[in-house]
């Protein structure tokens, strides 16, 4: 089936992107990231970073990235059996490569070790009885693309949810972690703002016409593969979609100016901390 980010494009080779649900049989995982429209991902580097480290950063997988994606396919779409055990023990053989050769789009190798922890991961996850319920629920729509305009900047935004309840209303997030525990994740939620992550999901779901009443979060611990799940406080969310519009509304501000800079002074001092000060009495 043809992807349809060869499909949305005007004779000038715009894309031309807006309100279009794309389910994940017409639209790889890679054909989606190479669509131009704004992701979560641009919207969380911008809110945690500035517009330099969005703007210059240079993608490339690792190994820790690999086994969450491939944690993801077996639990989100176990069907498509789109993770292979190489058999080996390690990446960069010479037979580790010629199996590459074989993969397809969306198809993840891996060394037989992470294979089994991932294996054992899946399990965890789906022994956790909510965790359970929403992930084979039989009306869960997994890896499907979402593309709107955004009537407040103009931006063209996307996202792809690892699952959505439509009748529901529940946004299902899945998150292989190290620590799993509230306090934990809480942590995690605010280093890698997944609050604002929540709240750009939310929106662009509605602008597709999708009204949504929960995003929940699914965390699985990498070694111990406990699993626990997560939502966010009425106040958090208030308090992330304000910081989401802030940030879409920096976003348009860089491309209409064509300025990505850091934000930072030219020159800043720093200080010695305060408990250095109170111990020494300076």
């Amino acid at each position: 089936m043809q992807d349809k980010s060869q499909t949305h494009l005007n004779k000038k080779g715009k894309h031309l992107l807006y309100k279009e649900i794309i389910p994940s049989e017409e639209l790889s995982n890679k054909a989606y990231h190479e669509l131009p429209a704004i992701s979560s991902s641009a919207v969380k580097t911008v809110a945690t970073s500035s517009l330099y480290h969005w703007k210059n950063a240079k993608f490339s997988s690792t190994p820790a990235m690999i086994l969450g994606s491939a944690f993801h396919a077996m639990v989100l779409e176990p069907e498509k059996n789109l993770v292979t055990n190489s058999g080996l023990p390690r990446r960069g053989s010479k037979a580790w490569k010629d199996q590459e050769n074989f993969l397809g789009d969306d198809e993840i190798l891996l060394p037989e070790g992470e294979y089994e922890q991932c294996q054992k991961m899946v399990d965890g996850c789906l022994q956790n009885k909510m965790a359970r319920n929403l992930l084979t629920n039989k009306d869960m729509l997994a890896e499907y693309s979402f593309i709107a305009e955004c009537p407040k900047t103009g931006l063209e935004l996307k996202c792809r949810p690892d699952g959505l309840l439509k009748e529901a209303g529940i946004v299902i997030d899945l998150k292989s972690c190290l620590d799993a525990s509230y306090r934990g994740f809480d942590k995690a939620v605010r280093n890698f703002r997944y609050d604002v992550q929540n709240c750009f999901y939310r929106y662009v779901l509605k602008l597709c016409g999708i009204e949504t009443t929960n995003f929940i979060f699914i965390a699985t611990e990498k070694n111990s593969y406990a699993t626990a799940c997560y939502e966010l406080s009425d106040k958090y969310n208030k308090y992330a979609e304000a910081e989401m519009f802030k940030t879409l509304r920096k976003i348009k501000v860089a491309q209409e100016t064509n300025v990505y800079d850091t934000g930072w002074p030219d020159l800043d001092t720093i200080n010695l901390p305060v408990y250095l000060d109170e111990d020494h009495g300076l």
